[in-house]
C-alpha cells in the first residue's frame, strides 16, 4: 500500500455522488452539474500531483559508506528524490548528492580522500612549514595546550579537527556559491547536536563544509563547531535518523537508510576505538529507535549493518560500499513503488546535474575572528586572485597554508554576491584556547650496558606577538642535558617570507671523551650564546638564512685525563640552509632532506681560534613498495684547520644508525663521514600486538669514522657495521630496539625512543 490510497478513496467518493445524480431533485441539477464539473477537475490535479520522497540518511562512520550504494539502487531505479536529510557521514553522502553530483561520481570522491588520516588529525608533514619541521627531533607530542599566566587552558576535545574541515572544504567546493541549502539542486538539511542544551538543531544554511563538520564532530574526540555563536557537536547525539526532519520539508513519503551500528558485547570492548563507539552508539540508538516507530507501511526502511566494521574502520570503506550493494541485490523490488516513468525522471536528472562554470572572482575577502592573527597575513598566503576564474585545486592549496599557520581552527570558505558583483568570502576564526601554547616531549637512548640519555623536553609558543605574526618560542630540556633557548621569531611584513630572528640560549651537559673504546675523560660543559639571523623561507619545503653566534664555552674536567681547554670562545658567522620534503621523519617513505652549514669560527668576533667548518646531512628514500623502503643516508664534517692542534672535537658518531656497535656519541674528533644504507618493511598493525601504530622490521649497513687529521681521511681507515631493528612510531615518537655491530667486534643493543634515526643533536 501507498500513500497516495487517500486519494483514492476521495475520488471513489465523488464518482458515487456523480452515479447518484438522477436521484437529486431537477432544480438542483444545474449547480449540480457546476459542482461535478469542478469536483472533477480537483481530482484530475489531485490525481496529477507526484508525491514527494523524501531520503534519510543515518550516521554510522565508516559503515556509512553504504549508503553510497543506496544512491547508485536509487538511480538503477529511477527514483527521484525531493528532500534528504542526513547525519554525520549520512550528512556527507546525502550533502554531495543533493548538490548534483551521480552515484559514481560521489562514490569517486568519498574514495578520494584519506579518511584515516583525515579522522585522526594527522597533518601532512609537507603542509607544516619548514621551521616546525626542523622541530621534531626534540619530539614534541603536539599537545596544543593552551596556557596563560596562572593558568593551563586545554582544547575542547582530543582533535581539533583541522584535517577533517580541510577535506569537507575540499568536497564541497563546487557548492561555496550556496548558503541557502534549499537552493541545491535537492533540498537538503544536516543534523547537529547543540552542546549547551543537547537539543536536536536542523542545519539548513551557511557554509555546507561547516554544516557538515558539525555533524561530524564527535563529542571528546573533534572540537565543537561554533555556528552563530553556538556550539555543536555530532548529530547522532541527538537526532541519528531524522525522518522526522525530511517529513516537515515536505516529504509524502521516506525511503530511511540505517547503517548505524548495534551495541558491542562485553568481549568487544577490548580498546579506547571500542568503547568511545560504544558510548556514541548507547547515544544515538535510542533516538534512532524513536524516529523508527514513526515510519508507516508508506515508507521504506533499508537497515545495512557491515559486520566486521567499525565506526572507525575508513580503511574498509569500499568492504562497506560492497556489503550495501550485496544487501540490495537481495530485495531487488524494494523501489518499486517510487519507481518514476523514464520520461520523467530523465528530464529531473538532467537538470539536477546542469554545472554552472566556475565564476569570476571580482574580490577576494578574508574576516579574521582571531585577535592575534592578522587577515593581511592569511590574505598574503592566497594565490587566488581577484579577476581569475575560482580555482578550486589553487584554493584547496590556499586553504592547506591557512591552517599552517597552526594558530587558525575554523575556516568558513563562501562565494558572495554583492552589488552584482561575486567575490569569495573567507570567514577565519582563531583557537579558542590559545594563542600561547605549551607542549612536551620526551627522548631516551640506551645502550643497555650502564651508557644512557634521557631528556624530558617542553616548549612554550607565543604566536602572533604582534600584527605581522611574530612568534617567541622557548625550550627547556632537563634531564642528561639541561638546555634553556628562547627565540624570537619575526616575518618582515605580513605573511612574508623574509624574517629575522634573534636567539639567545644555555647548554649544560656531561661529555664522555674516548680513544680506541677505553673512557680518557669527562667533562661537565657550559655554553651560553646569543646571536641574530635573518634568511627567507621557502614555504614548507625549506629555508636559508645567515647569521652569527656569540658563544663562551667552559669545560669543567670531572674525570680523566685534560683533553679539552678550559675556556672556549665559539663565537662564529654562518650560512645554513636546508630543504626538506620528507612524509615522515620516524619511518619516511618519499621526498628528501639536506641540511648544510658553513661556519667561519673568527677572532675578529672574539673566537679562540680562527678556522671554517662545514657540515652537510642527506637523507634520501629511494625506494618504496608494498611496504617496503630503502634509504640512503650520508653525512659529513670538516674543519678546514691549518696547524691549529687544540681545537674542540665538533662531530661525532656511535649510536642506532650512527655505527650502531658504538654506544651514543662514543667516538668524536674534528672531521667524520658516515655512509648508510637502511631497509625497513612495514609489518601489519595488528600481527604482533594489537596497537593501532604500524610496526617495521629493519637493517642497516654503515660505513664510516672520525678523524683527528685531515691525512687520516681516507676509505682505508673507515669502520663498517651494520644493525637490525624492530621499531613503531610510538605516542612519544619513533622508537627503536637494534642490535648493532661495526668492525673490530664492537657490539651494542640500543633502545632509542623519540629521537629519529634522521635526526642528529
Amino acid at each position: 500500500m501507498i500513500k497516495g490510497s487517500r486519494w483514492r478513496l476521495f475520488f471513489d467518493t465523488m464518482v458515487s455522488l456523480l452515479r447518484d445524480e438522477a436521484k437529486l431533485r431537477p432544480m438542483f441539477r444545474p449547480f449540480h452539474v457546476v459542482f461535478v464539473v469542478l469536483v472533477a477537475l480537483s481530482i484530475t490535479e489531485i490525481a496529477s500531483a507526484r508525491e514527494k520522497t523524501g531520503l534519510v540518511l543515518s550516521g554510522g562512520g565508516a559503515r556509512g559508506f553504504a549508503h553510497v550504494a543506496v544512491l547508485e539502487a536509487l538511480e538503477a531505479n529511477q527514483v527521484r528524490i525531493d528532500y534528504i536529510a542526513g547525519t554525520s557521514m549520512g550528512a556527507v553522502v546525502g550533502a554531495l548528492y543533493a548538490s548534483g553530483l551521480t552515484a559514481s561520481e560521489v562514490r569517486d570522491k568519498l574514495l578520494s580522500v584519506d579518511w584515516d588520516s583525515t579522522l585522526r588529525d594527522v597533518t601532512d608533514r609537507n603542509e607544516r612549514s619548514f621551521r616546525n619541521k626542523s622541530f621534531e627531533g626534540r619530539n614534541f607530542l603536539g599537545l596544543d595546550l593552551g596556557v596563560a599566566p596562572g593558568d593551563v587552558r586545554l582544547p575542547l576535545a582530543a582533535l581539533r579537527g583541522q584535517k577533517l574541515a580541510l577535506a569537507l572544504n575540499s568536497l564541497t567546493l563546487e557548492t561555496a556559491t550556496v548558503t541557502d541549502f534549499d537552493s541545491f539542486a535537492i533540498p537538503f538539511r544536516a543534523m547537529a547536536t547543540d552542546l549547551a542544551t543537547g537539543d536536536a538543531v536542523v542545519l539548513d544554511r551557511g557554509s555546507l563544509a561547516t554544516a557538515l563538520r558539525a555533524s561530524m564532530a564527535v563529542p571528546v574526540v573533534y572540537s565543537p563547531v561554533e555556528i552563530d555563536g553556538r556550539l555543536y557537536v555530532d548529530g547522532g547525539v541527538a537526532n541519528n535518523l531524522p525522518v522526522d526532519v525530511a517529513r516537515d520539508m515536505g516529504a509524502d513519503r521516506v525511503i530511511v537508510v540505517d547503517t548505524s551500528s548495534l551495541r558491542y558485547s562485553t568481549n568487544e570492548l577490548t580498546s579506547v576505538v571500542t568503547v568511545v563507539d560504544q558510548l556514541t552508539n548507547l547515544l544515538t540508538r535510542r533516538n534512532t529507535e524513536a524516529q523508527l516507530e514513526n515510519l508507516t507501511d508508506q515508507d521504506v526502511l533499508i537497515e545495512i549493518f557491515p559486520e566486521g566494521i567499525g565506526t572507525a574502520d575508513f580503511s574498509k570503506a569500499e568492504d562497506a560500499l560492497a556489503i550495501g550493494r550485496k544487501s540490495l541485490a537481495a530485495v531487488p523490488d524494494v523501489f518499486a513503488a517510487f519507481r518514476d516513468d523514464t520520461a520523467s525522471y530523465q528530464a529531473w536528472n538532467a537538470g539536477r546535474l546542469n554545472r554552472s562554470e566556475p565564476p569570476t572572482l571580482a574580490f577576494v575577502e578574508v574576516i579574521s575572528d582571531a585577535p592575534r592573527t592578522s587577515s593581511k597575513t592569511i590574505a598574503n598566503r592566497l594565490t587566488v586572485r581577484p579577476g581569475q576564474p575560482l580555482d578550486n585545486e589553487r584554493l584547496r592549496s590556499d586553504l592547506g597554508k591557512i591552517y599552517a599557520l597552526e594558530t587558525i581552527d575554523q575556516v568558513e570558505v563562501s562565494v558572495v554576491e554583492r552589488e552584482d558583483q561575486v567575490g569569495l568570502s573567507l570567514e577565519t576564526k582563531e583557537k579558542a584556547w590559545g594563542p600561547d601554547y605549551l607542549d612536551l616531549g620526551f627522548t631516551l637512548e640506551d645502550s643497555l650496558d650502564g651508557r644512557a640519555s634521557y631528556n624530558l623536553n617542553g616548549v612554550v609558543r607565543a604566536t602572533n606577538i604582534n600584527p605581522l605574526g611574530g612568534e617567541w618560542r622557548t625550550e627547556l630540556t632537563l634531564g642528561d642535558k639541561t638546555r634553556v633557548t628562547s627565540e624570537l621569531y619575526q616575518p618582515i611584513d605580513y605573511g612574508s617570507d623574509w624574517f629575522v630572528s634573534a636567539i639567545v640560549g644555555f647548554v649544560r651537559e656531561d661529555r664522555a671523551l674516548y680513544e680506541e673504546g677505553t673512557l680518557t675523560s669527562t667533562y661537565s660543559t657550559e655554553t651560553r650564546e646569543y646571536g641574530f639571523d635573518a634568511g627567507y623561507s621557502l614555504d614548507t619545503r625549506g629555508e636559508f638564512r645567515l647569521g652569527f653566534r656569540q658563544a663562551d664555552i667552559k669545560n669543567n674536567k670531572l674525570l680523566g685525563a685534560d683533553s679539552l681547554s678550559t675556556k672556549v670562545d665559539d663565537s662564529r658567522y654562518f650560512a645554513r640552509a636546508g630543504f626538506d620534503t620528507l612524509d615522515s621523519l620516524g619511518f619516511p617513505t618519499e621526498g628528501v632532506r639536506v641540511l648544510g652549514e658553513y661556519s667561519i669560527y673568527d677572532a675578529k668576533l672574539g673566537a679562540t681560534r680562527q678556522y671554517d667548518g662545514l657540515t652537510l646531512d642527506v637523507l634520501y628514500p629511494f625506494y618504496h613498495r608494498n611496504g617496503r623502503t630503502l634509504i640512503g643516508q650520508g653525512y659529513f664534517g670538516y674543519l678546514f684547520e691549518t696547524a691549529v692542534t687544540d681545537v674542540t672535537p665538533r662531530y661525532s658518531l656511535g649510536g642506532f644508525t650512527r655505527l650502531s656497535g658504538y654506544s651514543p656519541n662514543e667516538i668524536s674528533g674534528r672531521h667524520a663521514g658516515l655512509i648508510s644504507f637502511m631497509g625497513y618493511q612495514r609489518l601489519n598493525e595488528r600481527a604482533v600486538i594489537p596497537v593501532d601504530q604500524p610496526l617495521f622490521i629493519g637493517f642497516s649497513l654503515e660505513a664510516g669514522n672520525v678523524f683527528q687529521d685531515r691525512d687520516e681521511i681516507r676509505w682505508g681507515n673507515t669502520l663498517s657495521g651494520g644493525s637490525v631493528f624492530v621499531g613503531a612510531d610510538t605516542a612519544v615518537g619513533p622508537g627503536y630496539l637494534s642490535f648493532g655491530r661495526t668492525e673490530g667486534g664492537r657490539q651494542s643493543v640500543t633502545l632509542s625512543v623519540g629521537r629519529p634515526f634522521a635526526e642528529r643533536d
